[in-house]
């Protein structure tokens, strides 16, 4: 890959050894190129907290070597790099621990120009050098000298020459000639992680060290005129974060054979010479300091990190993992042997919401930085980092920009999926990447597949006789909830029996719905109390006048005139009626009859009171409407083209209702009240048909089983006063009582309806 891709770094402290730390750089250039040779920019310094930090700036990600000749000393070696000023201290300002800084020229022992940053300390003090982008950072920290870290440091020694003036030693008479072959490789667990030994035929160096600019994660050795040999093209380790190695040389001059250490994931390590052998050691898991060791009686000059040719590292690049040499992907536990991928990291994938209905991601933190980055080799990182099964579609191209930090990385590769409008599917520890569409798709294929196999199968029947619902109110719901589109359902009215042709399986789940469905419903008695009152009174007092006079010959009176001779005059105050009840009367008059005077007193009071209780009862199934009726139905006659028609009308007490059970043993009820009553009080012979006094009340209530509720009252009260005098003379002081009759009249109406439920068990 010719893109930059940087690397999730991932820091730890380095050990008191000779080491080497490599980060991601760009393209490494042909051979003889030094128009691309990178330069040493500036060196600061600052202070994080409790940490004094040494920032050493170059104009591009590079490869660098570190060392602790003595614990008062760490040196940073900047291969290929060139400084921007002369050699000498650091002018700037430093920060406790660190006591001076100095950059010097140096020679790799190929030959190849060094740039060293030498940090001087005034006490032993834990360091770690780490790297971000075109940065490289010496972080010591500020605590004091007798920490159990700085205790662990091995015993000072004398420190080296500057590199610049030191020239390659003669080799000893009778010291063995450099390796021409890899022997062996061999695997081994340390109380830190794994330590990696490389074995030859004579002392082994490596001509370059670097780590793979693509995804997996990879550490690459190059052996300059070093043959295979003997050792093992493929050893498979499965230990502390390491999958295998891979040896394998090149088919063309020069002769390179290349060292290629798959991980399952970035961990830092340490390349130590030891005797005529290479060892690489890994920590166990990242951010646990490892142990400090002791260095070697003889340590041999730092590895060079010259990168070999680029056509030559092309050359020896093994081939892509096949089948036959799968590599191992599981996260292991430290100190344990890399165990295959568990389903908790597909639990992650395949459990994306809580109770509320969020996203919830329970993958570990991991930091990502990459720009431009080739988004098939970003996918597979997860890999790495899951522990799962990754298949990339064909399809799915494209860069990735992301600058993430302590994120899970279930919900970074969520991110990264959705932001590429990519989707995933999880099949135990395989994960299969393909874009949304393609899911959708395959998903519709998938749902057509399943539809037409089942619609594929034999057809059978089943007769299933219904013993309390009705055959042709289970139809619509049986069709429509299990029967397939082949499916259908007959009905036998004469035994209420279903008829059922379908799938074998459709028939189970029709037979399932029916037995739910065909079950006896409680019945619900309703109780109704229908109750009408009526109260009237009357009260009438007063005193009616009533005369007579004649003037007539024949009782001895005349007028003494030829017209008229006799006359007749009569009067009153009021119809006088001595045989009325509660009446008083006094008649005066003459002998002969021709004055006649009546006095009527009448003092009367009527009361009268009636209740009319009406109370229809009836049983019902469970939500099936009952009703019940008493009374008349009046005939109404209309003529219409001398066509005599005659029309009843109801006059009776209808109770109709519509319980529903709840499952906390209440009574939903739907109620219909009307009580209807003719009136024969207003007949008359032009109007015969009576009107007819209405009652009703519409309503839904809710009542508990055995209780009593008033769902309805009305209340009439009606007053009339009523008053009869004689004119002007009512209005005589004290003598007007004498002329007046008064009645009062009052009635009241009262109408009350109570319902009670009753769940006949």
């Amino acid at each position: 890959m010719h893109g930059r891709i940087p690397r999730l770094v991932m820091a730890a402290p380095l050990a008191a050894v000779l080491a080497v730390t490599l980060t991601a750089s760009g393209p490494v250039p042909p051979s003889g190129t030094l128009a691309d040779t990178p330069a040493l920019r500036s060196i600061s310094s600052r202070l994080d907290g409790a940490v004094s930090t040494v920032l050493i700036e170059a104009s591009e990600p590079v490869a660098y070597l570190t060392s602790q000749p003595d614990p008062l000393t760490v040196l940073v070696d900047l291969r290929n790099v060139t400084m921007d000023g002369p050699e000498g201290a650091f002018p700037g300002t430093v920060l406790a621990p660190v006591a001076a800084v100095a950059v010097e020229g140096a020679t790799a022992p190929d030959g190849s120009p060094v740039t060293r940053v030498r940090v001087r300390l005034d006490r032993a003090a834990t360091h770690r050098v780490r790297s971000s982008r075109n940065m490289i950072l010496v972080e010591v920290d500020r605590g004091l000298a007798g920490s159990p870290a700085a205790l662990r440091v091995p015993a000072p020694v004398a420190p080296p020459k500057p590199a610049a003036t030191k020239t390659p030693a003669p080799r000893a008479a009778g010291s063995r000639a450099p390796a021409t072959e890899l022997v062996a490789v061999r695997a081994s667990e340390t109380p830190d992680g794994l330590a990696i030994l490389l074995s030859g035929n004579g002392p082994l160096a490596a001509s370059s060290v670097e780590e793979a600019r693509d995804l997996p994660p990879r550490v690459l050795l190059d052996f300059r005129g070093v043959a295979a040999g003997r050792a093992a093209a493929v050893t498979d380790v499965n230990l502390a974060g390491v999958s295998r190695v891979r040896v394998a040389a090149n088919s063309r001059e020069p002769l390179i054979t290349r060292v290629v250490i798959d991980l399952v994931r970035s961990i830092p390590y340490t390349i130590e010479a030891v005797g005529e052998d290479i060892r690489v050691r890994f920590n166990r898991s990242v951010g646990e300091p490892a142990a400090l060791v002791a260095p070697p009686a003889a340590v041999a000059p730092p590895v060079a990190v010259a990168p070999p040719v680029a056509a030559a590292v092309e050359a020896v690049r093994p081939a892509a993992p096949t089948a036959a040499s799968p590599v191992a992907l599981s996260v292991p536990a430290p100190l344990q042997p890399a165990a295959p991928a568990t389903p908790t990291a597909a639990n992650a994938l395949q459990t994306p919401t809580n109770d509320q209905g969020q996203r919830t991601f329970s993958g570990d933190p991991i930091t990502m930085d990459f720009q431009g980055a080739d988004l098939r080799a970003v996918l597979r990182t997860f890999a790495d980092i899951s522990g799962l099964n990754v298949v990339i579609d064909p399809s799915i191209q494209g860069t990735v920009d992301v600058a993430l930090r302590d994120v899970p990385w279930d919900q970074a590769l969520d991110i990264i999926l959705r932001a590429n409008k990519l989707g995933y599917s999880v099949d135990g520890t395989i994960v299969r990447i393909v874009p949304v569409n393609v899911l959708a798709q395959e998903s519709e294929d998938r749902r057509k597949l399943a539809d037409a196999n089942a619609l594929a199968g034999e057809l059978r029947i089943i007769t299933r006789p219904l013993s309390y619902a009705k055959a042709a109110e289970l139809v619509p719901i049986i069709t429509k909830s299990t029967l397939s589109p082949r499916g259908d359902v007959q009905i036998d009215v004469r035994t209420n029996t279903l008829i059922i042709r379908d799938l074998a399986d459709r028939l189970q789940a029709a037979t399932d719905l029916i037995v739910a469905l065909d079950r006896p419903q409680p019945q619900v008695e309703i109780e109704a109390r229908i109750i009408t009152l009526n109260r009237n009174f009357a009260k009438e007092l007063g005193i009616s006048w009533g005369f007579n006079g004649r003037v007539d010959p024949s009782v001895g009176t005349s007028t003494g005139l030829a017209f008229p001779s006799s006359g007749v005059l009569t009067g009153g105050t009021g119809g006088v009626n001595l045989a009325a009840p509660s009446a008083l009367g006094l008649a005066l008059g003459s002998i002969n009859g021709a004055l006649n005077l009546d006095v009527a007193l009448r003092a009367l009071e009527n009361s009268g009171k009636v209740r009319i209780v009406s109370s229809p009862r009836v049983s019902t199934q469970n939500n099936i409407e009952a009703e019940i009726t008493q009374g008349s139905q009046i005939p109404v006659q209309t003529v219409s083209n001398n066509t005599v028609t005659v029309t009843f009308i109801p006059a009776a007490l209808v109770l109709r209702v519509t319980p529903q059970i709840t499952a906390s043993n209440t009574v939903i009820m739907r109620i219909v009240v009307d009580k209807s009553a003719p009136n024969y009080s207003q007949t008359s012979p032009a109007q015969p048909t009576p009107s007819i006094d209405k009652q009703a009340a519409q309503t839904t209530v809710l009542v508990a089983d055995g209780d009593t509720t008033v769902i309805g009252g009305i209340y009439n009260s009606q007053e009339a006063s009523t008053s009869d005098r004689t004119p002007f003379l009512h209005r005589v002081p004290l003598l007007g009582w004498l002329f007046k009759n008064e009645t009062n009249r009052e009635s009241q109406d009262e109408l009350l309806i109570f319902i009670t439920p009753k769940i006949l068990k």
